[in-house]
């Protein structure tokens, strides 16, 4: 083993602060960085490796779980196949078939490890994944959380971490290292595809970075590193602050934090850690005028500013259906509502006679995957808020419906399921139901 390799790679149960005896397991996908790991970890005690089929790539998918359990057993290591449909959960969620494939490939480990009693899983992700990462981040605008990219090591579930020995090794090196010790692995034939920005930056941008600078990958494993530190330390500062202030910090001591604290204060406070737009947001009702002042923000919180403190409570859903009605795939003419509404596929035609009674009509398109529960009309009711472009906004107070009258504002049927407000005619779509829309809605209303 070249020396470069040993100071870059690193022990992982010390990475995870386990005892050298724990179990681990190696995710293995047959891929020249993960039959690298495995062989550099073979010897440890309790190892064994994982392979995940996901349902994809047919022929080339079976090929690889054979080579995988053909490696495990030259090497003498227990193997485990796992199996997991990522199509079929592309379908149900509506995610991308990259986004359903780690979300379930990680789903089946987490159970398959907690049945064995294995604390520890061990990846491959190396510099130049690492650096890949780094450049996703920056082209989204992330602060220095997303900069760090790819932790060592993180908690996958309780009592469970994944750890990434190899983040300091560039992938030259991994391959010099396989062929050093004439070791064979297989090639996923879609990481040559450039179908996604993370091959775009493998294939096109990494090279180039290295011509510029050969070093690319390690500088920016030891730029990761460096500035994982510094958002420890940060973190750290916010952790003691509401360790002095408690779960409802007082609105005098949070305007005096700096920014970067106060900003890893609400990650902590927070159920979902609030974006560029949410903190802003928070910002101006910390400042405000106003002693009492509240604040809904995605997916289920609510911020209120009372008696000098901050509070961060959780939305409740509304279940009552009074005067609500179930909508299905079809016509369904509601008396109650005075209004007409089709649900259908999209494209198609409509009954113009049946149409033709009402005075407003408007066309909504919506992702059926992203219905929660059923469809459901019903008019406004108080407190009503849409979740649009990233807040929580109320529908009394929407400017694109300031043409219609308020009268007609007030009695117009709205759309919604168990999450609330779906859609509202003229108005807005729930944020991400109307992505890649299967179903059209017409609402006719008088």
């Amino acid at each position: 083993m070249k020396q470069s390799l040993l100071a870059g790679f690193r022990d992982p149960h010390r990475l995870a602060d386990l005892p050298t005896e724990a179990p681990i397991a190696v995710a293995l996908s047959g891929g020249a960085d993960s039959v690298a790991l495995l062989c550099l970890l073979r010897g440890k005690q309790g190892l064994c490796a994982v392979h995940v089929h996901h349902g994809i790539r047919g022929a080339e998918a079976d090929r690889d779980a054979a080579f995988c359990e053909s490696l495990a057993k030259k090497f003498n290591i227990p193997f485990h196949l796992l199996r997991v449909d990522a199509p079929a959960i592309a379908r149900q969620t509506g995610e991308s078939l990259e986004t359903a494939a780690r979300t379930a490939r990680y789903a089946a480990i987490t159970a398959w490890m907690h049945g064995q009693r294995i604390p520890l899983l061990a990846t491959a992700h190396h510099a130049d994944d690492q650096l890949e990462t780094m450049l996703q981040h920056l082209l989204r605008g992330s602060g220095t959380r997303g900069l760090c990219g790819i932790p060592a090591c993180r908690a996958l579930d309780k009592g469970l971490f994944v750890v990434r020995p190899l983040l300091s090794v560039p992938k030259a090196t991994l391959l010099n290292y396989l062929s050093e010790n004439g070791l064979t692995f297989v090639t996923d034939s879609t990481n040559e595809e450039v179908c996604c920005q993370r091959n775009f930056l493998r294939l096109r941008v990494l090279p180039l970075l290295q011509e510029l600078q050969p070093n690319a990958p390690l500088l920016a494993a030891r730029c990761a590193e460096a500035l994982a530190g510094d958002e420890a330390y940060l973190d750290g500062l916010a952790v003691e602050f509401l360790s002095r202030e408690g779960a409802e910090p007082r609105v005098e001591a949070l305007l005096a934090l700096p920014q970067p604290i106060l900003v890893r204060v609400m990650r902590h406070l927070l159920p979902e850690p609030p974006t560029a737009q949410h903190f802003a947001a928070i910002c101006d009702l910390l400042a405000g005028s106003k002693p009492h002042a509240s604040l809904s923000l995605p997916p289920k919180a609510v911020l209120r500013k009372a008696n000098g403190r901050l509070t961060v409570e959780k939305r409740q859903k509304r279940h009552s259906h009074d005067g609500t009605m179930l909508l299905c795939r079809d016509e369904k003419e509601i008396k109650e509502a005075s209004a007409l509404v089709i649900l259908s596929s999209i494209g198609k035609t409509t009954n113009d006679a049946l149409c033709a009674r009402y005075k407003y009509a408007t066309r909504l398109s919506l992702r059926s995957a992203s219905v929660k529960g059923e469809i459901r009309l019903r008019r406004r009711a108080a407190g009503d808020v849409i979740l649009s472009g990233g807040m929580h906004k109320a529908v009394r107070r929407l400017a694109c419906l300031k043409h219609l009258p308020p009268e007609v504002r007030a009695r117009m049927p709205l759309l919604f399921d168990d999450d609330g407000i779906l859609a509202i005619p003229f108005g807005p779509v729930r944020d991400g139901a109307n992505k890649s829309p299967d179903l059209e809605i017409l609402v006719y209303f008088n």
